[in-house]
């Protein structure tokens, strides 16, 4: 997956998180939370 890509997914699940929390969807809220920090992470790899 290119960076663009993962820059646009990390946008989407950020975007999904905010309405889980509107919501107080607390379980999709903390998985969400798991695939984002994992992203973030790929991510940081791949500007290294």
């Amino acid at each position: 997956m290119s960076k663009l890509e993962m820059i646009k997914q990390l946008e989407y699940l950020v975007a999904f998180q905010t309405n889980c929390l509107e919501k107080g969807d607390w379980n999709n809220f903390d998985l969400l939370q798991n695939s984002i920090s994992r992203l973030e992470e790929d991510i940081l790899q791949q500007m290294q």
